[in-house]
């Protein structure tokens, strides 16, 4: 506490536009009262997950940044209603609102709220799951410029609240209904948000090609989109997105495992992805993986963990094909030695290497693929039994190169297979 007034008093001359004090333990509300006072300037208060409840003296400080207060993050906080009252007429002119996590979130709070905050462009109600539609019409009708709307984990909405939001916030770019349990009804909604760049939709089992190709026909602006987990999709919804969304740059299809090489030979249209997760898909080859890489170049970061059936030609593939990969996830796969080598060696810009449960490659195999790739690796995850079989001189030199090992003790479990 101390040290904390100390900091006030350093700072009370300062003119401070922004503080962050996220995850700071010891901060408390006469603390945060403290620095307030006097910064009529402050336009950013970051301050999740370091207080649990809201002092009157934090809050009487904080209406008097009417005038200027932006963003206001108060991340797992204990709220309630008249405390959200509170902070909407005390500051009226915020763009963002972080309330991820906060115990006391209801409706009659987010309605005050959004009553004295028309200007909000960005609302975080994540696991907030007292919410209902009746939070999403309050926001609809008060919130024009609405860009962000993050709802993961809020089972109460549906497809009557998200129509209200399509309708009324046609800026919208960012939403996320991951485990909201959605429907393809919703996204017939969204799909009249035309500037939207962010999808996440994971865990929503109820959504189909149907409703990814209502996405498909009229977001051709996305640039991310996770289906982690929508099980419904198949290789048909694949190829609507590649025809409808070609600036795809991030992609999570783990354990979408309708999926096969038919749906991957779509993706190759998307030139920009950078990102590709397919955990789990276990119905895909070598032979998807390099449809996949042929047409996507710039892809950086490609997640291949427990695909069962990708051996060394999808291996080959990423050695002639994914020039600028970075980031590879091959975990579980049943490639070899021979295949590894070739790819550890080839790929000049690859960086940081997932390789759990290889059961095909031998400690030879392990031993020329890793000294083929020295000097380049900066982060290596392998199973700690290897930790002894490998020679100290290999290690010492990875080491030495700068690369990080994590070396893991996991049993060889087979799941989600066909």
């Amino acid at each position: 506490m101390k040290a904390w007034n100390c900091l006030a008093e350093e700072v009370i001359h300062c003119r401070l536009q922004s503080v962050d004090v996220s995850r700071c333990d010891h901060v408390t509300s006469q603390g945060l009262a403290s620095l307030i006072d006097g910064h009529s300037f402050l336009q950013k208060l970051y301050a999740a997950d370091s207080l649990h409840e809201i002092g009157q003296d934090f809050l009487s400080k904080l209406v008097t940044l009417k005038a200027t207060l932006a963003v206001l993050r108060l991340d797992g906080f204990e709220v309630s209603s008249s405390l959200l009252s509170a902070i909407g007429e005390g500051c009226t002119n915020l763009v963002e609102i972080g309330l991820s996590k906060c115990n006391g979130v209801t409706d009659e709070g987010i309605s005050s709220l959004v009553a004295c905050c028309s200007y909000l462009r960005t609302i975080d109600l994540t696991c907030c799951n007292l919410v209902t539609n009746n939070s999403l019409d309050s926001i609809a009708d008060n919130c024009k410029l609405l860009e962000c709307l993050r709802l993961e984990s809020c089972s109460s909405i549906n497809e009557k609240g998200l129509e209200r939001i399509a309708s009324c916030c046609p800026n919208l770019k960012e939403i996320d209904l991951t485990d909201c349990g959605v429907n393809d009804e919703a996204l017939h909604h969204l799909a009249k948000c035309s500037e939207l760049l962010i999808l996440k939709l994971g865990l929503s089992s109820s959504i189909s090609d149907k409703g990814l190709g209502f996405i498909s026909s009229k977001c051709g602006k996305l640039i991310e989109l996770d289906l982690y987990r929508c099980s419904s999709i198949t290789d048909d919804g694949l190829a609507a997105l590649a025809n409808g969304c070609k600036k795809i740059k991030l992609l999570n299809l783990c354990y979408c495992n309708k999926i096969t090489d038919s749906g991957l030979s779509h993706l190759g249209a998307l030139e920009e992805l950078t990102n590709l997760e397919l955990r789990c898909l276990v119905r895909i080859t070598g032979i998807g993986i390099s449809s996949v890489v042929t047409g996507c170049k710039s892809l950086v970061e490609l997640d291949l963990k427990r695909c069962y059936s990708v051996d060394d030609s999808g291996l080959w593939a990423l050695a002639r094909y994914a020039l600028n990969l970075r980031q590879l996830t091959i975990s579980y796969c049943q490639v070899t030695g021979l295949g590894l080598c070739h790819l550890l060696s080839s790929l000049r810009c690859l960086q940081d290497v997932k390789m759990v449960h290889l059961s095909w490659v031998s400690i030879e195999g392990f031993e020329m693929a890793l000294r083929a790739a020295c000097g380049r690796l900066k982060k290596l995850k392998i199973l700690s039994g290897l930790k002894t079989v490998l020679s100290p001189d290999l290690l010492q030199l990875l080491q030495a190169c700068g690369c990080r090992i994590r070396w893991v003790n996991k049993p060889l479990v087979y799941k989600d297979a066909i």
